[in-house]
């Protein structure tokens, strides 16, 4: 399989392949299409990754349409591991003795309105791993369907 080209098992009529050819849009928007339907559809798309001199599959969590990228979890085991233990820490530290629970603020003091924000207004970043994007056009995926295997 080369580069740029997605290979589809499980489909009633045999094997197919989608590629992303920068000389050609019409394809290539017809395999982003494709592909974005599939991820709709619950298939496992999976792209080749090289992480420390070996290559692996991960897993695609999204695709951009308009930019031709997939979206992985850039995953790095050893910072997941220091991270969780940062939070169980800080947890620890945050608890209050002999193990109550701490004092929550008032559901008045998270309502909005007025000009004056409260503590509650204020959002957060969202929590999870962070994401990495690949080309599409330089990337070789797989795409299975849900029912595979069974």
């Amino acid at each position: 399989m080369a580069s740029g080209e997605v290979a589809v098992l499980n489909v009633g009529a045999g094997d197919l392949k989608l590629s992303f050819d920068r000389n050609n849009p019409s394809e290539c928007i017809r395999a982003a299409r494709i592909v974005k339907d599939m991820l709709r559809r619950g298939y496992a798309l999976l792209v080749e990754v090289e992480r420390n001199g070996v290559k692996a599959f991960e897993r695609v969590l999204e695709f951009r349409e308009d930019t031709y990228e997939y979206l992985i979890a850039d995953f790095d085991p050893v910072e997941a591991y220091q991270a969780r233990k940062r939070e169980r820490e800080a947890e620890k530290a945050g608890e209050q003795a002999h193990g109550e629970i701490p004092a929550t603020e008032t559901r008045e003091s998270k309502t909005p309105g007025g000009d004056e924000k409260g503590p509650g207004d204020q959002r957060t970043p969202r929590r999870g791993r962070p994401r990495k994007t690949l080309d599409a056009g330089t990337t070789r995926a797989v795409a299975v369907g849900r029912s595979a295997g069974g």
